[in-house]
């Protein structure tokens, strides 16, 4: 498809009005790799260039990436990464009522695949209310496969503006929360984390490493030619994972996980459990400048021994490894990540419908959903807040 260069309106700047310019791709390599990175570099590993293209290279099959570079003049003033995906809800919604029913086509500003910022990279705050108009005038646009009916803002925070989004015609919909573990200096490796704990938990976490040596297990790092070897058994345990999900708009495939390492290098460590050279288990860790991503893992449900508690002190022992501030665990599981230290962070997520009336609606029953508290847990010794 060729894309047009298109104005996407005015932005006012000390009450001179300007116009910016929209320069749109379906392939990042088309887009100025210069101007890409510059805007790009404080944001994250989302939004650069080594995940964006192994997640190109590796794309779920009812994900189409869109890139874009909003100029004004000849200035760069923002990077947007956007999706179009297919929700399909006896897949996406597998244990949702009525799930059956959904079929529909969305435009995301952001990344399914990711969270965190994933979706703008602006030094300009003003420049996200004209993201909101070209996700319009793009949602017109891409109907050659059908009509685009739903716009979802995806994590794009600290650029958000509440209140651009609700005059928008957005309504915030439950998106979970980001399960995240503050490190401490000292914790440079599993024992300096264990001796913070309180008893009763340090005793849980020795239990569970114990649990799995002594099922035959242990862990390795797998280098680039270990995971192309390997690439229909991480797909595997992957999918077992998937399909327990109760959300799961994408799938990602084996496939992904090796253009992931093959790109990101040593900035991606994957964490395999093994036992007689079979891998029943494996944990992707990302760096994301000071912080470590705990990013996709998939196991083996019919081992009995607790390889998913031991993939999460894989990722833990990777970020204290890398001397990281912070760990971001995702969405799932959120009490047994509680239980390892972890605190809640809130996630963004904005939904719209092309409809007035069906966007009404939405917004009706989007505002009676009440997402469930995470519990607490007293994890530490000390007071670690």
């Amino acid at each position: 498809m060729e894309w047009p260069r298109v104005e996407s309106g005015s932005l006012r700047h000390d009450q001179k009005p300007r116009a910016l310019q929209v320069v749109l791709a379906e392939k990042l390599s088309h887009l100025d790799a210069t101007r890409w990175d510059a805007l790009t570099k404080d944001t994250g590993v989302f939004m650069q260039r080594p995940f964006l293209s192994a997640l190109e290279a590796a794309a779920p099959a009812n994900v189409s990436p869109r890139y874009a570079l909003l100029f004004d003049g000849d200035d760069a003033v923002a990077a947007l990464v956007l999706q179009l995906v297919r929700i399909e809800g006896r897949s996406a919604l597998a244990h949702a009522p009525l799930a059956q029913f959904v079929d529909e086509r969305a435009l995301v500003l952001g990344n399914l695949a990711a969270w965190g910022t994933t979706g703008i990279a602006t030094s300009d705050r003003r420049v996200f209310a004209e993201a909101l108009k070209l996700i319009d005038r793009l949602r017109r646009f891409e109907k050659s496969d059908g009509v685009v009916n739903m716009a979802l803002v995806k994590d794009a925070t600290p650029t958000l503006d509440e209140l651009d989004v609700h005059k928008a015609g957005y309504r915030r919909a439950p998106s979970g929360v980001d399960m995240q573990l503050r490190c401490e200096p000292e914790w440079a490796s599993l024992d300096g984390y264990l001796s913070s704990l309180a008893a009763k938990r340090r005793r849980a976490v020795k239990k569970t490493v114990e649990e799995v040596e002594a099922a035959g297990y242990r862990t390795r790092q797998l280098t680039l030619e270990d995971v192309q070897h390997n690439e229909a058994r991480l797909d595997s345990l992957y999918g077992q994972v998937w399909a327990n999900a109760d959300v799961r708009p994408l799938k990602l495939t084996g496939r992904f996980f090796v253009e992931l390492k093959r790109r990101l290098g040593d900035d991606c460590v994957i964490t395999a459990l093994e036992k007689d050279a079979r891998i029943d288990g494996f944990a992707v860790s990302l760096k994301n400048g000071e912080d470590c991503v705990g990013y996709y893992l998939g196991y083996e449900k019919s081992v009995e021994a607790p390889l998913y508690l031991r993939l999460l002190l894989a990722m833990m022992e990777r970020a204290f490894d890398w001397g990281s501030r912070r760990l971001s665990l995702g969405r799932t599981c959120e009490d047994t990540k509680a239980r390892l230290g972890a605190v809640p962070v809130t996630t963004q997520l904005w939904m719209k419908h092309r409809t007035p009336p069906v966007n009404w609606a939405v917004g009706a029953i989007l505002g009676t959903i009440e997402e469930a508290p995470v519990p607490t847990h007293r994890v530490f010794r000390e007071l670690h807040g």
